[in-house]
C-alpha cells in the first residue's frame, strides 16, 4: 500500500479540522503561490497582452465601428482573463508536477482542494488586478477612458466574471494534468478563441455555422454582461443565465476531474501523464 493510499481519509476541506485551519491554510496556499510565481509569467499575460492587443484595437477604431470603446475595453480585459485562466491558473498542477512537490501537497491534511483553491485565487487575483489596472491606464492614455453607467450592476458583474474564471482555471488545472497534450490544448483554448469566443469579435460577424461556438464560453456572457453595465443598457437576464449555467457546468466537470487526479494518485499509486 502506497503512502498516497494511506492517507486517503484526509480531510480536503472545512469539515476537516476546522474552519479556521481550512481558512488559514487556504491564505498561506495563496500567500506562497504568489512568492513562487515569477513576476513576468504574471506580467505578460496580465499587462503586456492585453495593453497591446487593446491599443492597437483602439487606435484602428473608426466612427463606424461596430463596437464602442468601453466594448473594446471590456472585451480585451475578459479575453486577457480568459488567457491567465489557461496559461497561469491552468497549469499549476502540472507545475507542481514538473518540480516533484504535487504528491507532498497529496499527503498534507490539508488535502490537494484546499492548496489548488488557494493557489488558484492567488494567481487570479494578481491577474485580474494587473488587467484592470492595464486596461484602465491604457483607456487614458489613448483618450479614451472607460466610464461605468451603472456601477452597481457592473461590479456584480465583475464579481461573477471573476467567480467563473476561478472555476475555470481549476477545471483545466485538472485537467492538463490527466493529459501529456496539455500545451497543445491551451493552445488551442487561447488562439482560436481570441476570435471565436465572442469577447471581442461580434458573434454577428462569425459564419453562421460558427456562432455557436461562444455558447459554451462562460466569459462570453460575462463580456455582454459588463459591457451593458458600461454603457447604460439593461442586463440580460439570459445573458445570467448562462453565465451561471456554463459556469456551473465547469464546476461539475472540475469536480469530476479532480476526483481523477485523486484516484490516479490514491488507488493507481501514479501521477504519470499516460
Amino acid at each position: 500500500m502506497t503512502g498516497l493510499t494511506q492517507r486517503r481519509a484526509a480531510p480536503t476541506g472545512p469539515a476537516g479540522g476546522g474552519f479556521r485551519a481550512w481558512l488559514s491554510a487556504l491564505g498561506h496556499s495563496m500567500r506562497f503561490q504568489l512568492r513562487q510565481q515569477h513576476i513576468l509569467s504574471a506580467v505578460i499575460p496580465g499587462c503586456v497582452v492585453p495593453a497591446t492587443l487593446c491599443v492597437a484595437t483602439l487606435l484602428a477604431r473608426t466612427p463606424d465601428s461596430l463596437l464602442s470603446a468601453e466594448e473594446i475595453q471590456l472585451g480585451c480585459g475578459v479575453l486577457a482573463l480568459w488567457s491567465c485562466a489557461i496559461w497561469q491558473t491552468g497549469l499549476i498542477l502540472r507545475e507542481e508536477l514538473r518540480h516533484g512537490t504535487l504528491p507532498g501537497i497529496l499527503t498534507r491534511p490539508t488535502g490537494l482542494g484546499t492548496v489548488l483553491a488557494g493557489k488558484t485565487i492567488g494567481t487570479a487575483v494578481r491577474c485580474a488586478l494587473l488587467i484592470v489596472v492595464t486596461i484602465g491606464t491604457v483607456g487614458l492614455l489613448v483618450g479614451t477612458p472607460l466610464r461605468i453607467a451603472r456601477p452597481v450592476a457592473f461590479v456584480l458583474a465583475a464579481v461573477a466574471t471573476f467567480g467563473s474564471a476561478l472555476v475555470l482555471g481549476m477545471l483545466l488545472s485538472c485537467l492538463f494534468l490527466l493529459t501529456p497534450a496539455a500545451m497543445r490544448i491551451a493552445e488551442a483554448l487561447v488562439y482560436p478563441m481570441s476570435l471565436l469566443g465572442g469577447m471581442i469579435v461580434p458573434v454577428d460577424m462569425l459564419p453562421v455555422w460558427l456562432r455557436h461556438v461562444p455558447d459554451v464560453v462562460s466569459l462570453r456572457w460575462a463580456t455582454e454582461l459588463l459591457t451593458a453595465a458600461a454603457t447604460g443598457r439593461s442586463q440580460s437576464m439570459a445573458a445570467w443565465g448562462l453565465l451561471c449555467a456554463t459556469t456551473a457546468g465547469y464546476a461539475l466537470l472540475a469536480r469530476w476531474s479532480f476526483r481523477t487526479v485523486l484516484l490516479r494518485a490514491r488507488e493507481r499509486g501514479t501521477l504519470a501523464l499516460s
